[in-house]
Formats: C-alpha cells, structure tokens, sequence
C-alpha cells in the first residue's frame, strides 16, 4: 500500500513498485490508507508524512492499534529528514525514508522488511 496525497508523488511511488515486481495499491490520504489496509491487508505500507486529512505518524497510530494491521510494517517517507524519525519508530514504523525516495532506497526497505524481492 502506497500513500501519498500529492498525486505526481504516489504515481512515481506506484511506478517505483512496478519496476521492482512489487504490486502496489495506492491510497491518496490517511483514511483512504486505514480503509485499504484493513481491507486488502499488504504486505507493508509507505506512508507520507503530510497529509491535510491526518499526518503519516497519525495513521502509524491507527495502523498499530487496529488488530487487522498491527503486523504489517509500515515506512514513513517524509521530507523532514531525522525529524521525526524517533517518532515514527516509537510508534513502531519499520523506518523512515527521505523523500524524494529514490527506487533503490525503497527496494532496499522493502527488501529489509519483507525479504528479498
């Protein structure tokens, strides 16, 4: 699952996906995301860090409170740099991506949480 609210981003995300063999199901904001990941359960989650709707550290939240989701690693991308990096992973993120991602940093992510791809 893919979630991002600027809709050039969550294509070149979805596309990212695409040339590393990974499906990708894209969601345009935080409710989108809570709504799809208890429906279509992924495998891991990136989710941006602003959002009008609710911020990605607030749909972590959701995500690891929801027996349905609490498994599923999740991965923050944010602009912000290490800001919020503790945050995120107190909340139990898997980890914390720059953005702009590059493909090679999140292949090496989703490698790391599930597997090799």
């Amino acid at each position: 699952l893919v979630v991002d609210d600027e809709p050039n981003l969550l294509e070149m995300l979805v596309d990212f996906c695409d040339a590393i063999d990974v499906i990708a199901i894209p969601a345009a904001n935080g409710a989108q995301a809570l709504e799809k990941a208890a429906a279509e359960r992924p495998d891991a989650i990136t989710v941006d860090m602003r959002m009008p709707d609710m911020s990605g550290l607030e749909v972590i939240a959701k995500l690891k409170a929801a027996p349905a989701t609490q498994g599923i690693p999740v991965v923050l991308c944010t602009a912000d740099g290490k800001l919020h990096e503790a945050e995120a992973k107190k909340l139990g993120a898997f980890d914390v991506l720059p953005k702009p991602v590059s493909r090679a940093d999140l292949k090496k992510t989703l490698e790391a949480c599930l597997g090799s791809l």
